[in-house]
C-alpha cells in the first residue's frame, strides 16, 4: 500500500547547477572559478548550515574565509541562490497530475537562504505539496534516519507505506534501509516509469 509520495527538491524538482554559483561567487571576489571551485566543499559546516546548527550568515563567514573570497552576504547569496536554475517541468506536470490522486510531501537537505529563494520564486510549481520538509528546520538531514522517521512519525505513516524520489544513491539507501519504498531518479523518466508501473497516474 502507498499512502504518499515523498520528493526531494534539488536534481527532482528544481535543476540545480553549482557551477553558477562558483561562476557568480568568481564574479564578486575577483578569485579564479577553479579556484573556488576546488576550494567548496559539503564538509563539516555545510552539514551544520543544513542543520539548522549554523545560521547562513555564520555559514557565509566561514566560506568567505576558508576560500579566500571577499564579498558581501548580498552577492554571497546571490550566488548560493544561483544554483537553483529553473523547475523540472516534465516532473511538475507530473506533481499537477499526482497531487489530485495521492498525498505529495517534500523532504529537502537544505538551509534557510534556499527556502525563501525557492518560496518567493517556485511557489506555483511547489504548490503542491501538502508540506515541505527541509533539514535546516527538523535538525537533522538525509540520509540520517531521523530525517526520515520525523516526517514518517509527524504525518502518522508507516515508512513502508512512503515512496521516495532521490537522486542521490546515499539518500535512496537510507530510505530503503527504514523500510521506505524509494527511487533513484537519474532523470524525469525514472519517476514516470515508477508511477506508470504502480497505476497510481491512472
Amino acid at each position: 500500500m502507498i499512502d504518499l509520495l515523498l520528493f526531494d527538491l534539488g536534481g527532482v524538482v528544481i535543476d540545480i547547477d553549482f557551477e553558477r554559483m562558483f561562476k557568480k561567487w568568481s564574479l564578486y571576489s575577483g578569485l579564479p572559478m577553479q579556484e573556488i571551485k576546488a576550494a567548496f566543499s559539503v564538509d563539516a559546516a555545510f552539514e551544520q548550515h543544513e542543520r539548522g546548527q549554523i545560521d547562513s550568515a555564520d555559514y557565509y563567514r566561514y566560506l568567505c574565509e576558508s576560500i579566500g573570497m571577499e564579498m558581501s552576504f548580498e552577492q554571497f547569496s546571490e550566488g548560493w541562490n544561483d544554483i537553483m536554475v529553473a523547475p523540472i517541468k516534465p516532473t511538475v506536470k507530473l506533481l499537477k497530475h499526482l497531487s489530485t490522486q495521492i498525498p505529495l510531501y517534500a523532504l529537502s537537505n537544505a538551509n534557510p537562504l534556499h527556502k525563501a529563494y525557492w518560496e518567493n520564486t517556485y511557489a506555483d510549481e511547489l504548490g503542491y505539496f501538502n508540506q515541505i520538509f527541509v533539514s535546516s528546520d527538523i535538525g537533522c538531514r538525509k540520509p540520517d534516519p531521523g530525517a526520515y522517521l520525523l516526517v514518517a512519525e509527524e504525518l502518522n505513516v508507516d515508512p513502508q507505506n512512503i515512496v521516495f524520489f532521490d537522486d542521490l544513491a546515499d539518500n535512496v539507501e537510507g530510505a530503503r534501509n527504514l523500510g521506505m519504498q524509494a527511487v533513484h531518479v537519474k532523470s524525469p523518466t525514472d519517476i514516470t516509469s515508477f508511477i506508470a508501473s504502480t497505476h497510481l497516474g491512472s
